[in-house]
C-alpha cells in the first residue's frame, strides 16, 4: 500500500538534486575546456618561438631578415587556428638593450658571433569565455646562443 501524502511523496527529488549539482558540473567541464584551450595556445606559441629562434640562428645573411624569423612563427600560429595578426613578435640581440620587432645590429657589426645571445619573443591575447571574455596575454620567449 502506497501513501500519497506530501512529505512522503518523492516525485521530483531527482530534478531538484540535478538542478543543484548541474551548475557545478558544468563549471568544471567548461573550466577544463578553457584550460585545454589555454594549454594548446601556450604549446603553439612555444613551438613557434622555437622555430623562429632556429631560423634566426641558421640564417646566412649578415643581419638575419626579421621576416625570415617571423614567417615560421606566423605559420605556426595559423596552423594552430589562431589569428597571427593579434600577435606581437620580437627579436633582440644581446648587445643591444632594446628588444623590438625591428631591432637589428649596428652597421659594420657581425651578426653571428660565437657566443652571442639572441632572444625571440611572442605574445598573443587569449580570451577566457567563462570570465566574460576577459583577455590575458600569453607570452613565450627563448634565448639562444650562437655556437
Amino acid at each position: 500500500m502506497t501513501r500519497q501524502f506530501g512529505w512522503l511523496n518523492r516525485n521530483g527529488q531527482a530534478a531538484v538534486e540535478l538542478a543543484l549539482i548541474l551548475p557545478v558540473i558544468l563549471l568544471l567541464v567548461v573550466g577544463m575546456l578553457e584550460f585545454a584551450r589555454a594549454w594548446n595556445l601556450h604549446q603553439s606559441i612555444t613551438d613557434a618561438v622555437r622555430e623562429g629562434a632556429r631560423r634566426a640562428l641558421v640564417a646566412d645573411t649578415p643581419p638575419a631578415p626579421v621576416d625570415s624569423v617571423y614567417a615560421p612563427m606566423w605559420r605556426y600560429l595559423e596552423q594552430a587556428g589562431y589569428n597571427p595578426a593579434y600577435a606581437s613578435m620580437g627579436v633582440c640581440n644581446a648587445p643591444s638593450t632594446s628588444c623590438g620587432s625591428t631591432s637589428r645590429p649596428a652597421a659594420g657589426s657581425h651578426y653571428k658571433k660565437s657566443g652571442e645571445r639572441m632572444t625571440i619573443t611572442l605574445s598573443i591575447p587569449f580570451r577566457i569565455f567563462v570570465l566574460g571574455n576577459q583577455r590575458i596575454m600569453m607570452k613565450s620567449s627563448l634565448t639562444v646562443r650562437n655556437e
